[in-house]
């Protein structure tokens, strides 16, 4: 079968390569890759700026169809349309395992860096971790793009203190803030979603899919807050992972807000920790996800409530374009690009 693997440092260290298909073990199942979605984190790893354990297939959000099984597995059946958590490796019985918190196992290795992941043909994942599509969700590609909006739900629904009737900022317009507006809008907020002038197409493709307010700069956005709050917004969702953004959260939220990190910086970054303090802000932060945000995704999916998804995804691109379509995420042209295999 084809796989992307990286083999080595650096863009150098990455190729297809023809390598066998894996033997589902007696609690795996096999999967046919219908489509895998390029995250910052593929970006991260073909720089080498996270850890990974070589040779690796990378890609960890994908959606795909159950090939076969082992002879543990049930629940399942061939032709079976599956997504699933991505913790293919953890200790079993540390803190963290036992309270169901995998992603924080510290022997915990993800598909796509520390095993085998979907970018290929096929792929082998824990029956434990997958979930079988609802049918009406089935049948093509679009949930590929299920793991990142499983983060979003964990940071947005599980993990901050929104609820009906706030006023929500999201800060940086990308794949991750279009998702953190669509959950917020869930919520019951009134979300405004913040950019720069460079955004003016997300920024409209926000309003598209439902923000009540868009703006591209600070000005801009302190003025459409002072229209409709007394303080400051609510919650504040730092998408963009940049400390410009981390600061125009900190201002524009009120006294005792919820200032939620969502995005990743890569690096340490200055924070105003005397604002924080003075304005007693409570901070969210979520890593990942966890088995109750992927619950909560497929009853959104059944209830047919995840149709807007579908206009996040930008390209569909053979994974022997790989490198082409790395390129586009990297330049931001578009949001999500699924590799085909």
């Amino acid at each position: 079968m084809k796989a992307l693997v990286k083999f080595a440092e650096g863009r150098q260290g990455m190729e297809i390569r023809d390598i066998p298909i894996p033997t589902p073990k007696k609690n795996e199942l096999l999967v046919k890759i219908m489509a895998a979605g390029i995250c910052g984190t593929d970006i991260h790893l073909m720089h080498d700026e996270y850890t990974y354990y070589p040779p690796v297939i990378l890609g960890h959000e994908y959606t795909g169809i159950v090939e076969g099984m082992g002879s543990a597995v049930s629940g399942f059946a061939k032709g079976d349309q599956i997504i699933s958590m991505t913790a293919a490796v953890t200790c079993g019985h540390c803190g963290y395992c036992r309270e169901g918190l995998l992603m924080l196992c510290n022997e915990r290795r993800s598909i796509g860096s520390g095993v085998n992941g979907a970018m290929a043909e096929y792929m082998v994942i824990p029956a434990e971790l997958a979930f079988k599509l609802p049918a009406n969700v089935s049948g093509d590609d679009t949930m590929a793009i299920a793991e990142p909006l499983a983060c979003v739900i964990r940071a947005v629904i599980e993990q901050s203190h929104i609820k009906a009737g706030d006023v929500a900022l999201v800060s940086g317009p990308g794949t991750i803030g279009q998702l953190t507006m669509l959950i917020a809008k869930m919520q019951g907020a009134y979300v405004i979603m913040s950019g720069t002038p460079q955004d003016a197409e997300r920024l409209a493709l926000a309003r598209e899919l439902g923000a009540d307010a868009v703006c591209s700069s600070p000005q801009e956005l302190k003025s459409i807050i002072d229209k409709i709050t007394v303080d400051g917004v609510d919650v504040a969702y730092e998408c963009a992972g940049a400390p410009p953004s981390l600061d125009v959260c900190i201002n524009m939220l009120k006294k005792t807000g919820n200032l939620a990190q969502v995005g990743l910086y890569g690096k340490p970054v200055p924070v105003d920790m005397d604002k924080i303090l003075c304005k007693e802000l409570a901070l969210s932060v979520s890593y990942a996800t966890e088995r109750t945000s992927w619950d909560i995704l497929l009853k959104l999916a059944s209830q047919g409530k995840l149709e807007k998804v579908k206009k996040l995804i930008s390209a569909r691109m053979p994974l022997d374009e790989w490198e082409t379509a790395f390129d586009m995420f990297a330049n931001k042209e578009g949001y999500k690009i699924y590799l085909i295999p």
